[in-house]
């Protein structure tokens, strides 16, 4: 089975459990780097406000074509209690998603407010077949049983074929 990870990280927290699942599952990672122009005064206020609006950004790369892969999990962090506009423009901008199956997860330093919810609703409206999310708090991201229940629902997910 294939998987593709699809991340987007500012403080290297989702990075850090994408890694681990890479080093679990073999997968292959793709990081998406927010592209919309900010300066230093704006860069936190505008970003908030388009997690809050679910809006979508520039992104790096544009495109990313996951039609070889079986299994895709999301990771994003979590702004304003939702995901970030660069995962939603990396859901938005996948090819070959179809059918896939889909896994999310998102790390917070607070709590994750509706940002599993959201990620379900754009996973499903992709056509996905979503298999379910997991939110991280930072503290646990060294935490085995946080990481195991990640683990679990990747499993899962994977052995449903």
């Amino acid at each position: 089975m294939k998987v593709c990870i699809i991340y987007h990280s500012e403080t290297g927290h989702t990075r850090h459990i994408a890694q681990h699942l890479s080093s679990a599952y073999d997968c292959h990672l793709v990081e998406v780097y927010d592209r919309a122009p900010y300066t230093a005064l704006t860069r936190f206020l505008m970003r908030c406000k388009r997690a809050r609006s679910e809006e979508t950004v520039p992104i790096e790369p544009a495109s990313i074509d996951v039609s070889d892969y079986d299994l895709l999990i999301f990771g994003s962090p979590v702004w304003a209690f939702k995901p970030t506009p660069a995962i939603h423009a990396a859901m938005a901008s996948v090819k070959g998603c179809g059918g896939k199956r889909a896994v999310a997860y998102c790390t917070h330093g607070g709590r994750p407010g509706e940002t599993e919810a959201v990620m379900k609703k754009w996973i499903e409206t992709r056509d996905m077949n979503f298999y379910g999310s997991i939110a991280i708090h930072q503290k646990d991201i060294e935490n085995d049983k946080q990481n195991g229940e990640l683990r679990k629902l990747v499993q899962a997910a994977h052995d449903s074929a």
